[in-house]
């Protein structure tokens, strides 16, 4: 049973769950249950990069088109039309799951990133992005042991965080975004796909990957473990 969690349905995660209900719905016969997490709205402003059927929620939205996509019974398809916060994550993230988190700020990457390390097991795929580069974080626990760093562990910035989880944005600051490209974004989702394969396989995966599409290149890295 795969239990994955998709936080953030944004440039990122939008592309993101299409591609890992497809392949779980046509490539395993596991049963598994997909949960999107978003308390953002789809708007006009989006259409550049993100693709849903309707306006409103994300999570609902996304949740609806996907459902209709796959309606097959070992694909079971959620949402929680919530952002992640200090309050509610303890009701979102249990002990086994998968999370994809792909969203904009470092404040919620360091709630998700610090929270599990109170779990025993658990696998986090992170990515984010700038307009023509990107990166993901791979970060597994199994028995309560780090197998790779956490996202704060290399990162100050994440450790640190200057920026506010979106709940706490004034409108202003929510739609006052960074320029986002849809190939930086698509590729992003890729690399983190890519992770998500390795990983239930059994393959090793490094603790984080960059890319850079002027360049075209992508560079791994194997990070020890912080005590």
């Amino acid at each position: 049973m795969n239990n994955i969690k998709i936080i953030g349905l944004g440039g990122i995660g939008s592309e993101l769950c299409e591609q890992i209900s497809r392949f779980l719905t046509f490539s395993s016969s596991n049963q598994s249950t997909i949960t999107l997490i978003d308390g953002d709205n789809y708007e006009t402003k989006n259409r550049e990069r993100q693709n849903f059927s309707d306006f409103g929620n994300k999570a609902i939205i996304k949740c609806r088109d996907l459902r209709d996509k796959f309606p097959f019974s070992n694909l079971n398809i959620k949402y929680v039309n919530q952002f992640v916060n200090s309050d509610n994550i303890k009701n979102i993230i249990e002990n086994g799951d998968i999370v994809f988190l792909a969203v904009d700020n470092h404040k919620t990457r360091k709630l998700v990133s610090d929270f599990s390390d109170s779990l025993k097991d658990i696998t986090i795929i992170s990515g984010g992005n700038e307009l023509t580069d990107g990166n993901i974080q791979i970060y597994i626990r199994k028995g309560g042991e780090k197998l790779t760093p956490n996202l704060t562990d290399f990162h100050p910035e994440i450790k640190d965080p200057v920026d506010k989880l979106p709940e706490e944005m004034s409108c202003e600051e929510l739609h006052s975004v960074e320029p986002q490209l849809l190939f930086t974004n698509v590729g992003v989702s890729t690399f983190m796909c890519w992770a998500f394969f390795n990983i239930l396989k059994g393959n090793p995966v490094p603790s984080e990957v960059y890319f850079d599409i002027k360049s075209m290149n992508s560079d791994s890295k194997n990070r020890k473990v912080k005590n």
